[in-house]
């Protein structure tokens, strides 16, 4: 692979070289703004060739150009200039910048360019430039604290993890919620492949990992409906629009590298008891049932192993313990294990582009490599990217592009979170504080696994035989961490490649034809191994996958623009094909032949199951706008969509949309000189989605069975696309999402100061849910178009410019609320659950009147009159499951991020900082940390700390009527009963582990230099950056014990559960910048 793209490189380099020329004098000058500051960047080109250059650090530059000539300056958001050479040999230029409010143009849906002033909605475009010094391997996880509305979570799973995107909250209850993604104007897959459930899991990382943000120019963020409208079925949660880099006409092949290195940290939130160890209560006196119970250390190898996983020993004194592994050490604190344990991180990005070309052909080619070392012992993710972009004119008419993307993702030993067996950090959280985590090493050639030459004494304490795991606790579901680390193999590996291609051609100088094409496709391979030895499955197993996903859509518009007078009118009209088809091969094998020799073809059992499907939407589009005066504009569009899985006969749906603005400061010759720029907009737009429908869902369907009859493969009923037990509902169609928003965009003060104000209200009707159906008619269950729910919200924006001059100051705040409730769901049910964590005895529910995905839990039962029941040992009683109470919300009530930009010379100085306000997150890790005697509450109750007394009913009996007959109870609890309370209150009392899940975060900093020209004259430099990164550096404010408020294992809807998901981390290093 080196070598080929040795090759290609050296190709592209000959090809480049071919377009320079030969000069005839040196024209020398210096660029800057009206405020005589200098531009680095500016392109300069000799007009009518190929010959150009770009202005540098200072805003000098360089170019050959005869006296006859003229040179074209230009520069993003300033007017393009002129300047005949004549006999001059400097030439100084001042650019004007463009009246933002006249010219500013975004991309809009379908890569539509529109000027902002005409929209009837609000979008929100991010620089790439944002991207790309203090990085995420996930692009999506960038955005966050950006953007207004859009509430972006990142999996705590490491380097190779998803991100859940949520524009103006959850438009569907039990489909997708995600965005759609849309590169150069394809649609990308995003799918996530596996995710950490109640059982636990993995996260297998999403779509958006593939991205390299060097070869992002920017991202265009469409959050109405009225904005994603003509994306139709597919627009329903919102649009990501990305636009990569394209080359740029300059003199000779630009040279660009960025080198980025950062070192990783575990943000270590837990502030645990280090007074107390492993151990457990026992009979003072043995075989005394009167004699009191007392804490007791272990004293025998037996003791210490099934002691290993809990803290309710006395306190520490020094004095000497049995360890599990049968050698004696203090009875003290052993300091930190997660810093034992945990490495330090590395990830190491490096980016080679260049670029080039002349007035009519440009080319950008880029190369990048990611290697990154995860926190985690033997875990990482790497990725290479390649791309190329080239842009060409063919006479005054015809344009055209294209675009190549790929990417090779390989991820290594994904952790496993939740409640896997497997998962490491559970591991680290349980252990007492007089263990050490380098004790559970073992075998220094098998790490994690029982040494050879261990005593048959302790084998026999274990259960088992050299090689296998080395478990410090009698559980066979809690995990060596270095096993978990190291034996165990959770692997995948990913090619993709996006290429795209567009052509324009230009019928009149109003009328035009336009075509688009472009393919999403990548092949993903997995492996999952449970090593021979685990304790939960002696035997090993393994499983191996493939899946192959192809979308290939093919577009086609006719358009228009065109000016009467004062009048304005443009517009477009198109269709779009898309299809889409994925396989997967699945191989699963259980326990091994040859011991310890994990390979599939080694497996005792082996099963095999395929799956392929095929899918496709057509449909056809059109936009209209009128404008007037350029300060009324007023937009329509619409969308129709035919669906291939639904039912023929009803498997089309339109989605329209109308919008309009009025830029008052034009319309009026009277406003105040503070006022630089006013708009009011409205707009009003249905979108919708099928999502939750698959392939052949509608349809009875077959499949062959293993065995056969007579030669003849028999088969079986499988109904709904394989989904046995479900009926197929051909009367499914699309949910509707409509949505109206009204908004004000302000500038004061020459655009100094800038405000903008945006109110939405949505409405799902007919959401697809699955519903539960009498069993006697054959099924279990059914899709239907039943569910109701509105969201309404506010969106803010304030840009400021405080300071400007040689010293300046930007500012960007934005914030949101949104409030959403659930209306309706399946007749006859008042709720619906969607995630519950491994305690079960919590729910994330959608019920009826609530909000989107409420917590609810179980919680101490009360008497009539409103007192707490106990238990005779004052344990406390909890409400049945079918009487849980809503404790919260997993969704914040506000969101948003204050940037701040200073600038002096060449110093840089940026930080972002990322907040949510509201919402609650129910914390599993807190209840366990709290049953094995971790939690610091724990502590009250214990030898030396104040008792526990408890007062309020205890039950006595029945009356007639069977009620139940309270009595009035108090009492104070022996440490040993206090154990016994701590343990049901993890069981019984949610309400004390659910938080409030608000938080301040120092999301991003970057303080840089960039080195004058004077210190590059005498280099092969151009332009030099060097910058100190940092990325989540410090938690400002939270509520939370002992986990960070976004410790979130799953992307899915049930939001607002923590399990023993991976400590979050905490990145800095530096990111090298040059231009030749």
């Amino acid at each position: 692979m080196k070598k080929c793209i040795y090759n290609f490189t050296i190709f592209i380099l000959f090809l480049c070289c071919s377009h320079l020329a030969l000069a005839q004098q040196t024209i020398t000058g210096k660029v800057v703004d009206n405020t005589q500051q200098a531009l680095p960047g500016v392109n300069v080109i000799v007009k009518g060739t190929t010959r150009g250059t770009a202005t540098g650090v200072n805003g000098d530059y360089s170019i050959s150009a005869s006296s006859g000539e003229i040179l074209v300056f230009s520069y993003l958001g300033f007017a393009n200039t002129e300047v005949p050479v004549g006999n001059q040999s400097v030439v100084n230029v001042t650019l004007e910048a463009e009246a933002r409010q006249l010219s500013e143009v975004v991309v809009t849906a379908l890569g539509v360019e529109r000027e902002t002033k005409a929209l009837g909605y609000t979008i929100t475009e991010v620089a790439g430039a944002n991207l790309t010094q203090a990085r995420e391997n996930n692009l999506a996880n960038a955005l966050a604290g950006r953007v207004a509305g859009v509430n972006v979570s990142g999996v705590a799973s490491g380097p190779a993890g998803s991100s859940r995107v949520v524009i103006r909250g959850n438009k569907s209850l039990q489909g997708q919620n995600q965005p759609l993604y849309v590169i150069d104007g394809i649609p990308m897959d995003n799918s996530n492949f596996g995710q950490a459930g109640v059982w636990g899991g993995s996260d297998k990382g999403d779509g958006m990992a593939s991205i390299n943000p060097d070869d992002i120019e920017s991202i265009t963020v469409l959050k109405g409906a009225s904005a994603a409208a003509l994306y139709g079925a597919r627009a329903a949660n919102g649009v990501i629009n990305i636009t990569t880099k394209k080359g740029t006409a300059r003199k000779g092949i630009g040279v660009e590298f960025n080198s980025n290195y950062v070192f990783e940290r575990i943000n270590n939130q837990t502030d645990l008891q280090e007074e107390f160890g492993s151990g457990s209560y026992q009979r003072s006196i043995p075989n005394d049932n009167t004699s009191p119970f007392i804490a007791v250390k272990p004293t025998t190898v037996r003791q210490a192993y099934d002691w290993g996983g809990d803290s309710w020993g006395p306190r520490f004194d020094g004095s000497p313990v049995m360890g599990f592994d049968g050698v004696t050490r203090p009875y003290s604190h052993t300091g930190n294990n997660w810093n034992r344990f945990y490495e330090t991180g590395t990830t190491w990005t490096n980016t080679l582009a260049l670029t080039g070309g002349g007035e009519n052909q440009t080319f950008r080619f880029a190369v990048s490599d990611l290697r990154s070392k995860a926190v985690v012992p033997n875990s990482g993710f790497d990725r290479f990217n390649v791309s190329l972009a080239t842009n060409g004119k063919f006479g005054k008419k015809l344009t055209f592009s294209a675009k190549v993307l790929y990417s090779h993702e390989k991820a290594d030993n994904r952790p496993s979170l939740s409640d896997s067996p497997n998962n490491a950090f559970q591991s680290i959280y349980r252990m007492p504080g007089d263990h050490n985590v380098l004790d559970y090493k073992g075998d220094p050639n098998k790490l994690g696994a029982i040494p050879a030459g261990t005593e048959q004494a302790l084998l026999d304490v274990y259960g088992k035989i050299p090689g296998e795991e080395y478990q410090q606790i009698n559980n066979n579901w809690n995990q060596n961490p270095y096993w978990a680390a190291y034996q165990y193999s959770v692997d995948d590996e990913r090619d993709r490649i996006i290429p795209s291609a567009q052509v324009r051609y230009n019928i009149t100088d109003f009328l035009y034809v336009s075509g688009r094409a472009g393919m999403d496709w990548f092949t993903r391979r997995d492996q999952q191994i449970t090593p021979q030895g685990t304790g939960h499955t002696r035997g090993g197993a393994m499983n191996e996958g493939e899946d192959r996903v192809r979308e290939i859509n093919l577009e086609t518009s006719l358009g228009f623009n065109k000016t009467f007078g004062k009048f304005s009118v443009n517009g477009f009209v198109g269709a779009n094909r898309m299809r889409r088809k994925t396989e997967r091969l699945n191989l699963n094998g259980n326990a091994f032949n040859v011991p310890f020799f994990e390979a599939i073809n080694n497996s005792v059992t082996r099963t095999f199951d395929f799956g392929y499907t095929e899918s496709g939407i057509n449909s056809i589009f059109g936009s209209a706008e009128i404008g007037y005066g350029g300060f009324v504009y007023i937009t329509a569009t619409a969308r129709k969509d035919w669906f291939s899985v639904l039912n023929p006969d009803i498997n089309d749906i339109t989605y329209p949309s109308i919008g309009g603005s009025f830029v008052f400061t034009e319309a009026f010759n009277t406003m105040p000189a503070w006022l630089s720029f006013g708009k009011v907009r409205a707009s009003w737009a249905q979108v919708g989605a099928a999502n939750s429908v698959a392939p052949y869902q509608t349809q009875n369907t077959y499949s062959l069975l293993g065995a056969t009859h007579l030669g003849v493969p028999m088969g079986s009923f499988s109904t709904a696309g394989g989904n046995n037990g479900t009926i197929p509902n051909r009367n499914l169609i699309p949910y509707t999402s409509t949505e109206v928003e009204f908004g004000a965009d302000l500038r004061f003060l020459e655009d100094r100061i800038g405000l903008e104000v945006t109110y939405y209200s949505q409405k799902t009707t007919d959401d697809i849910l699955n519903a539960t159906i009498s069993r006697a008619s054959g099924f279990g269950s059914t899709l239907v178009n039943v569910g109701e729910l509105t969201n309404k919200g506010v969106e803010i924006l304030i840009n400021a410019t405080p300071v400007k001059g040689a010293f300046s100051w930007d500012v960007s705040l934005n914030f949101a609320k949104n409030v959403n409730k659930v209306v309706k769901l399946i007749e006859g049910n008042k709720e619906l659950i969607v995630e519950e964590p491994r305690t079960r005895t919590v729910f994330v529910k959608h019920i009826v009147g609530q909000p989107f995905g409420v917590i609810t839990g179980i919680v101490q039962q009360l008497s009539p009159d409103g007192q707490p029941v106990f238990e005779a040992n004052g344990a406390p009683i909890g409400v049945p499951a079918d009487k849980m109470q809503v404790l919260g919300n997993g969704l914040p009530d506000w969101t948003g991020g204050i940037n701040n930009s200073f600038t002096f010379k060449n110093f840089h100085l940026d930080f972002l900082v990322d907040f949510k306000l509201g919402g609650e997150i129910y914390s599993g890790t807190n209840v366990r940390l709290t049953q094995f005697g971790l939690h610091k509450q724990t502590l009250q109750g214990r030898e030396g700390y104040e008792p526990i007394t408890v007062n309020g009913v205890i039950q006595t009996g029945t009356d007639a009527n069977r009620n139940p007959i309270y009595e009035p109870f108090s009492k104070t609890l022996t440490p040993q009963e206090a154990r016994n309370y701590w343990a049901q209150t993890g069981e019984r009392r949610q309400d004390l582990f659910t938080y409030d899940a608000s938080f301040a975060k120092l999301r991003q900093l970057t303080f840089g230099y960039t080195f004058p020209n004077s210190m590059l004259n005498k280099t092969p430099f151009s332009n030099l950056r060097l910058s100190f990164v940092a990325r989540n550096l410090a938690i400002l404010w939270k509520n939370t014990d002992n986990i960070d408020p976004e410790s979130s294992y799953s992307s899915g809807n049930g939001q607002g559960l923590d399990y023993f998901a991976m400590p979050r981390t905490r990145s800095f290093g530096f990111n090298l910048g040059v231009g030749f």
